[in-house]
């Protein structure tokens, strides 16, 4: 695990990470920061999906990160709390 987070229990909502772009940038950030994090799945484009995503994302979109009651529902947006989380790490230092 690389900066300084805490170790606090992440959670994200995801689509199919090989139809969603989105899903899988997010889930690779989180790998890649060695970051423990749980994964819940929803199939897209499913009345479930329409019915659960509601629990999460205002915005009825995917990925959601979950951070106790926070909840990120913007890929870039994920990607810089994961870069304030973890001191710097996310991102590239130099230009």
């Amino acid at each position: 695990m690389r900066g300084g987070y805490d170790a606090r229990m992440l959670t994200l909502v995801l689509g199919d990470r090989n139809l969603s772009s989105w899903s899988f940038r997010a889930w690779l950030a989180l790998r890649q920061l060695d970051l423990p994090f749980e994964e819940i799945r929803l199939r897209l484009d499913t009345p479930a999906f329409h019915e659960r995503i509601l629990q999460y994302s205002p915005a009825r979109r995917v990925p959601v990160l979950l951070d106790g009651e926070l909840a990120i529902w913007e890929t870039l947006a994920i990607g810089e709390y994961l870069d304030e989380l973890t001191d710097g790490a996310a991102w590239p230092r130099d230009r």
